[in-house]
């Protein structure tokens, strides 16, 4: 399952932009460190599916599929709030940060109308939010340049002396964060280090942290309480990053909430009042209605779509037994959407549903076509496959 960290100062709205996110309602208030523990929650991808095709109901393994569309579930980790200094352990320190060592990609969640002090605490006066940001991603990228530093001496010796290659050394020192040697290689041809471990120094590692979580875990920066940020911040902000997502998770739940006592009709952001209310409720539903119209406004149903689909690349592949019912040996149709990089092999495909399987590899077949494709056959969305292999 694709694994998403959340991550972001105190009080910048991060367990408000999460409950929107999965539904589930977490502690809110405004003070540091109201959420003590990761929150774990469920998201959901969107994409139609290949039940429409076959004429038969799917049965998912996980998640649901409603009307052909397929919700496939996506982990959310809530990572506690991070302050500067959390590298070195201040506050929650690496505990927090540990928590995000799965994840596949990360959102940093930030205050867009500089209305959080560094520490995380409310204050009058507006702040650059491009300072928050460069505060709390250096945090990160110190912790993980932290860990591929640590005993170094020791490691990079022993390494050089059994000539074994960088890339796979440094594979080895990371493997716990999902990351491949591959990956090591590519992002060591993007930019110059030494050869020898042994002539790394603090710079080289935090070098290669960087490009860790700009290449391999991408941070997706979110600017929450857009709808209280000054045009030139707005402006700021995307010159800064082009990518910076802008929300108001605090108007996306006042609509949610609206939309279950029926209120409103929907929850687009067109949506019609036609529920009784007050008159400062109904100018509140307007301001909501005008911010979410906004062509830099993104909704938050959107984020997860973005992250996966056009950040990370990800493609669904539906791996079966059965080439013509599309069923697995107990007969369920279509019981597994398989979130995969993009790029990714038959034969990469055969070893993520098991080890024998992978190693046994024949031959895959595309049901759609019923043709045979060899193992570096890259795989597209939506496709649904069979693994022919010769098992133990």
């Amino acid at each position: 399952m694709v694994r998403i960290g959340l991550i972001g100062k105190p009080n910048v709205g991060k367990s408000t932009l999460f409950s929107a996110l999965t539904k589930n309602m977490v502690e809110i208030a405004n003070y540091p460190f109201t959420t003590l523990k990761p929150n774990v929650g469920m998201a959901f991808l969107k994409t139609k599916c290949p039940e429409t095709e076959i004429g038969k109901k799917c049965n998912p393994r996980e998640g649901v599929c409603i009307e052909g569309i397929r919700y496939v579930p996506i982990e959310i980790i809530d990572v506690p709030g991070l302050i500067p200094g959390a590298s070195e352990g201040k506050g929650m320190g690496n505990a927090f940060l540990d928590n995000i060592r799965d994840s596949e990609a990360i959102i940093h969640v930030f205050d867009a109308s500089g209305k959080t002090s560094p520490e995380g605490t409310l204050i009058s006066e507006s702040r650059d939010p491009v300072e928050d940001i460069a505060t709390i991603e250096s945090e990160i990228t110190k912790w993980m340049a932290d860990r591929i530093f640590r005993d170094w001496e020791k490691f990079a010796r022993k390494s050089d002396a059994s000539a074994e290659r960088p890339e796979r050394a440094i594979a080895k020192k990371v493997a716990s964060f999902g990351i491949s040697e591959k990956q090591i290689a590519i992002l060591m041809n993007k930019d110059f280090f030494p050869g020898k471990l042994m002539n790394w120094g603090p710079e080289e590692a935090e070098r290669l942290a960087t490009l860790i979580f700009r290449e391999i875990k991408p941070i997706v920066r979110v600017a929450n309480k857009s709808d209280a940020a000054s045009q030139s911040f707005i402006s700021e902000l995307s010159r800064f990053d082009k990518r910076i997502q802008f929300i108001s998770g605090e108007f996306e739940l006042t609509l949610e909430k609206a939309f279950a006592a029926k209120v409103v009709d929907s929850l687009d952001s067109g949506f019609n009042v036609t529920g009784k209310v007050n008159s400062a409720q109904q100018n509140a539903l307007a301001m909501i209605r005008r911010f979410l119209s906004e062509p830099y406004v993104t909704r938050i149903s959107d984020i997860v779509f973005k992250v996966v689909r056009e950040i990370l690349g990800y493609v669904v592949v539906y791996p079966v037994v059965d080439e013509s019912s599309w069923e697995d040996n107990k007969g369920n149709i279509l019981p597994d959407a398989l979130l995969l990089p993009a790029g990714t092999t038959a034969l990469d495909l055969a070893f993520r549903i098991h080890t024998d399987i992978g190693e046994g590899f024949i031959r895959a077949i595309d049901c759609r076509t019923k043709r045979a494709i060899g193992k570096d056959h890259a795989l597209n969305d939506s496709d649904v496959i069979r693994i022919v292999s010769r098992t133990k």
